[in-house]
């Protein structure tokens, strides 16, 4: 199946890329679906605008300059490679790229890491593990004959499950440039993402030259995008936009400690519900967590989450870490953070009892702190499970990865551990007070 079209039928303004050309109506149709439009109400990061008021954009935008991004790339590569790329890869690289967000939950990201959290028994590992990661429920919505997008696919004869391989990170054989421009370490997914986060934010860290990168790249014999010497430095500014981005907003202490709080309120909802205490809670959360699959998560947005915040502050009686997490979430009155290390980290975690006295003291319950534990590496000099390394022709002849050949990206190349303990201010002031880090380092 082929749609066998180039022609622009229309354009949409877009704040990035000055406009999104949509080559087919076909691509309307999976745009106007429910579930795409639901990603108007789904914010890109989480929770980024606490401290960066701008970044509200949704992923409803993104998801528009993923398949942007994606749609030169694969233009771009056919053009120089007629002979590899076909017409019906065009398709399915617009098509996977187009709808890749579209299992996300309320928050992005944020909504997987609860699942994470929460599924440490085995019926909550059974009945909550596929929301671990969107790219699950994508594939449900895919290779559903209920959902609208898995109706228009099938009505139009494409390979529904060579899709889900796209999104999913599964190669297609003989074919690996195709799931490298949806998922790698240079897709048309964090090209589009790193340039309008860096725009929304206003920083400046993700911007370059995108004509100048698509230009550099080309298919190697084997099947990889392989990018010319002469494009080192476009590639090498979008591992430092990485860097940038991800130390400077997606890491931002503050940020963390929003997130934090709205992790525990999700997941204090949930385990309440679990357990059948009788708690303020919107049909929507209710329906989701009594049968959690891709259609009960569709009304679940951040609007859902927000509203149900607002209903727990006015409302719960019965379950003051919702009362209280609420109320604190909706006047901005956060939780602070302490840098520690990995090992401190670990100690915290086997002997609780130091911090939950602490917690205790002040009259709060133990569930108001944590240690909040993220790894980054903003470029992997190897090739993983789904990450393949950027490969550099040189002008030799030779072709080399990355890092090999740019001591800017080899130093970035490096996994770094980095752990906050999270709790309320004057539990800070008081763990400070009694150095009770100090002890534990």
């Amino acid at each position: 199946m082929s749609l066998n079209t180039n022609k622009k039928i229309v354009q949409i303004a877009d704040s990035v890329h000055k406009y999104i050309s949509i080559p087919d109506k076909f691509y309307l149709k999976l745009i106007d679906t429910t579930e795409f439009q639901r990603l108007r109400r789904l914010g890109q990061l989480g929770g980024v605008p606490i401290s960066y008021p701008s970044a509200t954009h949704s992923r409803f935008a993104h998801s528009l300059g993923a398949f942007h991004i994606a749609n030169r790339m694969i233009t771009s590569l056919k053009n120089k490679h007629s002979d590899i790329v076909s017409e019906e890869d065009v398709d399915y690289v617009r098509i996977a790229s187009l709808i890749h967000d579209i299992g996300h939950g309320p928050f992005s990201h944020m909504f997987e890491d609860i699942f994470t959290k929460f599924c440490k028994n085995e019926k909550n590992m059974k009945k909550f593990k596929p929301f671990q990661k969107h790219e699950n429920i994508t594939e449900q919505i895919v290779l559903s004959d209920e959902s609208e997008v898995g109706k228009i696919l099938n009505d139009k004869g494409f390979n529904k499950r060579k899709i889900a391989h796209l999104i999913i990170g599964k190669e297609i054989e003989g074919k690996p440039f195709l799931n490298q421009i949806i998922a790698s370490q240079l897709d048309g997914d964090s090209i589009d993402y790193l340039m309008r986060d860096s725009l929304e934010t206003g920083v400046s860290y993700g911007l370059y030259n995108i004509d100048r990168l698509i230009a550099m790249l080309n298919i190697s014999k084997d099947g990889n995008i392989i990018v010319k010497e002469k494009g080192l430095q476009s590639v090498e500014q979008i591992v430092v936009a990485r860097y940038m981005q991800f130390t400077r907003v997606y890491f931002h202490k503050t940020v963390r400690c929003w997130e934090f709080m709205v992790k525990t309120f999700i997941y204090e909802l949930i385990r309440s519900k679990e357990k059948g205490t009788d708690i303020a809670l919107l049909p929507f959360l209710e329906n989701f967590i009594d049968n959690p699959y891709w259609k009960t998560m569709l009304p679940l947005t951040d609007d859902t989450i927000y509203t149900q915040i607002q209903l727990s502050a006015l409302k719960e009686e019965k379950n003051k870490v919702l009362e209280d997490l609420a109320k604190r979430l909706l006047r901005r009155k956060l939780f602070k953070s302490i840098p520690i290390t990995e090992e401190t980290a670990n100690k915290l975690l086997k002997n609780r009892e130091v911090i939950d006295k602490i917690i205790e003291k002040f009259n709060y319950p133990k569930e108001f702190w944590g240690i909040d534990s993220f790894y980054s590496r903003y470029y992997t000099p190897y090739e993983e499970k789904n990450r393949n390394a950027i490969l550099v022709k040189m002008k030799n002849g030779s072709v080399k990865q990355l890092s090999e050949v740019s001591e800017v990206v080899q130093s970035l190349s490096k996994p770094k551990h980095n752990s906050l303990l999270i709790c309320p201010e004057e539990c800070k002031n008081e763990i400070i007070k009694k150095e009770i880090i100090e002890i534990f380092e």
